[in-house]
């Protein structure tokens, strides 16, 4: 497996589509089910997603399929 590293540590839901091969749709779903950290800053519009819940979500992701396998 490929490590990508990251030089941000906020990411907008389009970046974290981008690098899960997600929807934003599919993004905005996550963060609405509290599958994926993120908020917004204060009068803010747009969602923050800190790198560290994408890899969050990724391990937890990664560890459900295995125990389905």
């Amino acid at each position: 497996m490929r490590i990508m590293q990251l030089s941000k540590t906020l990411l907008h839901v389009s970046d974290v589509a981008s690098l899960l091969g997600y929807s934003s749709h599919t993004v905005y779903n996550l963060i609405k089910t509290k599958q994926l950290t993120a908020y917004k800053d204060a009068g803010g519009k747009a969602w923050k997603i800190p790198v560290s819940a994408v890899e969050a979500y990724v391990k937890s992701r990664v560890a459900q399929l295995s125990r389905s396998v």
